[in-house]
Parts: structure tokens; sequence; C-alpha cells
């Protein structure tokens, strides 16, 4: 808490404003904004009712639509207050994407700005905060919580007496982080889905308290979209009592967004989708796409969006050239100069789209995007947030929304999310995705109730229906409301330009020139990868030898490594595909395909060497004596059973035969066909067919069969013995190799660890 002081010293307002009564201070308000901005953008009644709230020293939270100007009202705010008093705004900004553009807009209609971040909070800097010389400060939750600078600012009172304002923009993220805070998330597909929605944020629960460190500073929270229950947990957080805080509410459904949500022929991961939303690029050029954005829910999937869309415009490659005049990508973990570059690339029209997660577009007032596509399903207040990137120019807007069929574990079926908890975010996702209500009302409902409604005779659906209808908005085209137009209008996609959208649009139907024909589906065959096999001792033998070889062979090279180990060019993992194919290697061109090629010169004539040195040693050849013993074994028994096969009679005359085939003979017949042949793969059998009838022993042949089954469990007991000392011996051979790689991993470990 600061130390404290005279009220007196505390930057405030005029009397006169905070003496008028409140329909002469809106009025008031009103009057001060309209010369200092355009005619055709005069201040809105939630913006009025806002700064009215402020003046009057009232918490408030503002509800309204995307690119309804909630940012604007901070700035109408600071009019108010005298230059000579050097005000401060304080805005909390959950994306430092997000204070950026904010900053380039305050300078442009001459305000003093700073984004604070840790690359540009010099000394300097925070002299100048000090001192007052910005009028707004945007900064992250990061550096307001946990940087020691800007904490011995905050508490300073020269800076509280001029602190005017806290904004916290895009407010229902921190119900997002709460939910991080509080391990919810982990139990909730729904945020799962949305890779970049909220990072967490350690010090969560201190937010309010470092907001409340102030005296007589008003507290603005700014969301286009939140629920009933994120609206109590905010409140929550902040130490906010929710009878000390105003509500100023606006329109919340955009009518100039047209919604269509159609299910995915493809995968998710594969996002082919999407090849039917583009034109070629002998159709469509490229800076005659429609300027779009398009969501992923994660990172990796905003590669694979850039894969298709080049594929679809016939521009396939280009998803590596990070100048493409197509589509470039943008997320939480691009980096900084990666992030600029794509953002102002995209205000200057260098190219028509973006590929990314949640991370772009936060309160981006961006009007230039005309549409928004996002992949998969998701929660209805983050794709609402989404969707609200494009129409901000006034213009009609498309909003595509491409949905799984089913999702794993889900509620894919009307009846079962009626069973279900309608307020739990799963539910609201997979509601979404299956809803046949109309998309713009169950937005509206979702964001004033908390849930997506799956009737037409819902209580809240006919309220807003009608209320719909009371305000003048033009009819719902979303894709319940006219599903055969939407229909009409997805085939159309390739055709749309810049110059036609808004014809295609509106009118799908009676758009000139023949329907572009639709790729058929293409069916693929799913192909399972054979389990990797475990090494044999002597390829366990094999792979020890190259790794500790080439060890060496980079020490001889290199010296003492500095900023990389031998075995992030060759390791275990290299050594091991080589041991697997040893019979196979004969040059250095069988070794380069194997492990993708040479990364440090000589290494392939070092491995061949090595190999070779191997192949002649006693442990080789010993493998190979015992292989050719094997083989020739294999051999003789195959002649063998041939032997036995032409002794024995065909069924007729077995029973008159007078030395006929015994059982036992019969049994390893049956053994022994089950061996390998000699040019069978190892681990398969080469059976033989035998057929015979069992010939009628006599007494004699009884009693010799007893002594031959006597004399064979003998002979078995002796082998058995035999096997034993074999596999001990055997074992023991072995253990010296396997000691040896416990022993080369574990060093390797220790170097990394």
């Amino acid at each position: 808490m600061p130390p404290t002081k005279n009220k007196s010293t505390k930057t405030s307002l005029a009397k006169k404003w905070i003496r008028m009564e409140e329909t002469e201070l809106q009025q008031a308000i009103v009057d001060d904004c309209l010369p200092r901005y355009p005619e055709n953008e005069p201040p809105k009644p939630v913006q009025v009712d806002a700064v009215a709230n402020l003046v009057k020293g009232r918490h408030t939270f503002v509800m309204a639509g995307t690119g309804c100007g909630k940012s604007r009202i901070s700035e109408m705010y600071y009019n108010l207050f005298a230059k000579t008093k050097k005000a401060v705004i304080l805005v909390l900004n959950p994306l430092d994407a997000l204070g950026d553009n904010q900053v380039k807009e305050k300078v442009a209609q001459k305000y003093t700005a700073v984004n604070l971040k840790n690359q540009n909070f010099t000394p300097e800097v925070a002299a100048d905060i000090q001192k007052g010389t910005y009028n707004f400060v945007y900064l992250s939750p990061e550096v307001f919580l946990n940087n020691q600078t800007f904490s011995e600012i905050y508490h300073n009172p020269t800076f509280q007496d001029r602190l005017a304002l806290i904004v916290v923009d895009e407010a229902h993220m921190l119900y997002s982080w709460g939910l991080v805070a509080n391990k919810e998330a982990k139990k909730s597909s729904a945020h799962k889905r949305h890779q970049d929605r909220a990072v967490f944020r350690p010090s969560y629960g201190d937010l309010g308290r470092q907001m409340m460190a102030t005296e007589n500073t008003p507290v603005l929270l700014l969301s286009a979209t939140c629920r009933p229950i994120a609206i109590t947990e905010i409140l929550k957080s902040l130490k906010i009592p929710e009878d000390n805080i105003h509500f100023s509410h606006a329109e919340l459904t955009r009518p100039e967004l047209r919604i269509l949500r159609f299910p995915m022929e493809s995968s998710l991961k594969s996002a082919n989708d999407l090849m039917n939303m583009f034109g070629n690029k002998k159709e469509v050029n490229s800076e005659d796409i429609v300027p779009t954005l398009i969501y992923s829910g994660t990172r990796n999937a905003t590669f694979q969006v850039m894969k298709v869309v080049n594929s679809a415009h016939g521009t396939a490659g280009e998803e590596y050239n990070p100048d493409s005049a197509l589509i470039r990508r943008y997320h939480a973990g691009t980096g900084d100069m990666d992030k600029d570059d794509t953002i102002l690339g995209y205000e200057r029209g260098d190219f028509p789209c973006i590929s990314s997660t949640m991370a772009l577009g936060l309160g981006q007032n961006w009007k230039r995007v005309r549409r928004v596509i996002h992949m998969g399903r998701g929660d209805p207040s983050c794709i609402n947030q989404m969707i609200g990137r494009c129409g901000r120019d006034g213009k009609p807007g498309l909003a595509i929304l491409f949905v799984e069929r089913k999702r794993k574990f889900g509620l894919n079926t009307p009846e079962a999310i009626k069973k279900a908890d309608k307020q739990k975010n799963d539910t609201r996702m997979d509601a979404l995705a299956i809803t046949p209500v109309c998309l713009r009302i169950a937005f509206s409902i979702d964001n004033k109730h908390g849930y997506i409604p799956m009737d037409t005779n819902d209580l809240n659906y006919l309220h807003e229906e009608s209320r719909e209808v009371n305000e003048g908005f033009a009819r719902c085209k979303c894709s319940n409301c006219f599903p055969e137009e939407a229909q009409f209008l997805k085939v159309r996609m390739k055709q749309m330009n810049q110059s036609n959208f808004d014809a295609i649009l509106n009118n799908p139907k009676d758009v000139p020139g023949p329907l572009p024909e639709e790729q058929p589906k293409i069916k693929r065959t799913r192909v399972t990868k054979p389990k990797e096999r475990k090494l044999r001792p002597i390829e366990l033998q094999v792979s020890l030898t190259l790794v500790k070889c080439f060890n060496q062979f980079f020490a001889d090279t290199y010296g003492r490594p500095r900023s990389f180990l031998p075995e992030e060019l060759f390791g275990p993992t290299e050594a091991d595909a080589i041991a697997k194919k040893i019979d196979q290697v004969k040059t250095k061109n069988d070794i380069a395909k194997i492990i993708g090629g040479e990364q440090l010169e000589g290494e392939l004539a070092f491995l061949q060497e090595t190999i070779d040195s191997f192949r002649a040693g006693p442990d080789y050849q010993n493998y190979l004596r015992e292989q050719e013993e094997y083989s020739k074994h294999i051999d003789n028994e195959m002649e063998r059973i041939q032997n036995l096969k032409r002794k024995i009679p065909s069924a007729s005359a077995s029973a008159q035969s007078k030395n006929p085939v015994l059982p036992v003979q019969l049994e390893s017949i049956r053994t022994i066909s089950t061996l390998p042949r000699r040019d069978a793969p190892i681990g398969e059998a080469t059976p033989v067919t035998v057929q015979a009838t069992k010939p009628r022993a006599t007494p004699s042949q009884v009693a010799e069969n007893k002594r031959l089954r006597a004399e064979k469990k003998t002979k078995k007991q002796s082998e058995d013995e035999k096997k034993r000392l074999e596999t001990r011996k055997k074992w023991e051979a072995d253990k010296i190799v396997l000691e040896e790689l416990k022993k080369t991993y574990t060093d390797k470990r220790a170097r990394l660890g």
C-alpha cells in the first residue's frame, strides 16, 4: 500500500465534471468528443455511459461486441483531464501484439504511448513513465506483477498521483488464466483446443491485490465475450464486490457477419477441407484473394494449413518461403522480428492470408479482414472472438467453421448433449458443432447465459429471436438458416476474390459462370508401421563399436567439444540403424542411405573402415560360422524330411506293410517340417504338408514305442541340461556387451544433464 498522501496531490478531473448530473454529464461528454473524432464515428451510448461512470469514480465493466470501439473509452476519459495534469492511463494487455497495435493507433491520434516489454523497458523509459511523458502505458501481466523496475514506479507516490485509470483489456482472459491456475483446464478438452489461448500466469491470484493498491483510481474492464460464470470469477479474482462495479452493455451480436458451419470431409490433422476454399493462381491471383485469417488449435497445425493453402493455389512449396506473397503464419512461439514482419506486411497488403493460433488478432482493429476460417471444434467464446476479427470496416464479413463430425469421447448427438451439464465448456463446444438452431442466436445466448441452445423452443432462444426482430436486424443467413445457399457459397469459394466477394456472399446462386468442379475425395489406406525388432547380440556389439569409434574420431578431429556433442552428429540411433543392416552394408553409399548423408567430412569413409574392421574381427567371423552351421543343419533336416516322406506308405498299403512308420517317427516328421528353409527369411517357417494314415500297432510295436519314449525322455533331459549350460555360457558372453552399452548411455546422460 503506498504511503498516505494529501488527496489534493492526486490527479483529478475539474470540479465542473464531477458536479454535473448524470444527463448533463453525458451530454457534456458527447460535446467534448464530437470535434475530436470523424463525423461518421460519433460517440456511442455505451462509450458515453462508461465514461460517465468513470467520472463518478465507479469501477466499470463494459460488455460490447467486437469492433464496438471499447478501446476508445479510455481516450474519451483521458481527454477530460487538463493537459497540465499529465494524467497516465495504465492498460493491461494479454498479448504483446495487441499492445503494439494499440500504441500505433494512439500515436496516430497524437497521444504519447508505450508498450512495455522486456526488450524496451530501459531505465530511460522508466524515467519517462515516472515523469508522465506517456499518456498511455501498455504492459503485460508479467511486467505488471513481476518486474521489479515497474513495481518501484507503480508504488511511487508521484506515479500514483498521476495514475488516472487502470484498464484491463480482453478481461475474459482472466477467467482462462484462472482455469489454468486452479488446474480445471487439465480436465477440459475445450481449453486444450486453443494452444495459445492462455499462457499460465503464476501470479494470477496477486493481480487483484496489485490493482487495488491505489487510491481513488477506477478500474475499467473490457470484454466482448464474458459469460455470467466468467464475470463472477473475474470479479472474485480482482476482489471487487458486484455491488461496487457498474456494467455498461452494448450490442454483442454482429448482424453483418455471415456464419457458415461445415462438417469436415477430411481429418482435422490434414486440413484438406481448405482445398476448396482457395482458387488456383491461374484463376485468382494472390493479391486478389480475399483477406483471410485461418485459425488452428495448435502451432504445428498452422504450418499444415500453409501447405494445404499453397497446394490449392498451385504454389506448392511456398510455405517454406518467409516472404510468401500468399500466406504466412503467427503463433506464440514465433520470433519477435517475424511477428513484426507478419503484422506489418499484412497491414500493408503484402499478402492476403495468415495462418495463426489464438495468439493473433485478439483485440486487433484490422479493417482489412473480410473472411475468418476456424479449423476444428473449439470453445464458443474463443471462436466468437476469432470470427469477430472480420467485417470491422462496416462491410459484410464471412465466418467459416469447419467442425469434426465426431469427437473422440465427445458428445456427438443432441440426446447426449441434453443430458449433460450445458454450462460445461466441453458440452458447449460439442453443442456448437451440431446444434440445428440459428448460429447467430446461439452465440448470443452463449454470451448472455453461458450455453448453446439445441432447440428452437428454448425460452432464451425465443426471447433473443424476438429481440433481434424488434431491433430491426437483417435476417440471419447462417448455414442453419439457409443450408442450401450455404452449400452454393461453399462451392463458389474458389471463384471468390476481392471484387466479387460481396456479390457471391449475398447471392451465390446468381453469380454468373459455371460452378467449379469439386475434387473427388481420395480414399487412402492407412499404413500400419511394422514394430521395430530388438537388436541381436552381434548387432548390439556393432552399434557400440560404431558409437565408441566415432566419438574418438570426433575428438581427434575437433578436440574437446564446446557447443555440441558428437552424439548430435552420430549417436546410438544412427548406429542401431546401421547395425540392423550390417549384412547389407557394402559401400559408403549404403551407409549414407541409412543415416541420411554425411554431416562431418570423412564421416562415411571412417564408418566404412570401422565396419570392415569389425567384420574382419573374431566376433563377426564366429557369427558367420554359426550362421553357416545353422544353414547346413537346416539343409540336412530338410533332406531327412524328404527321405521320410518317400518311406510313408499309402493309406491302403499301410495296414499290410511289414515295416510301418512308427508314431514316434511321424511326430518327428511333423516337428521337423516346421523348420525354416535355407532361403526363407529369419523368423519364418516353411511347413511341409504330410498326408499319412497312422497304422495299427502290433504288441511288439507297442513295447518298442514304450522303450523309445523312455529313451527320448532321458535324451531330452540330457539335452535340456546341456542347453541350460550353453545358455548360461552365452549370457556370460553377452553380459559384457550389455554392460558396455549401459555404460555408454549412462555417460551420455551425464554429459547432457
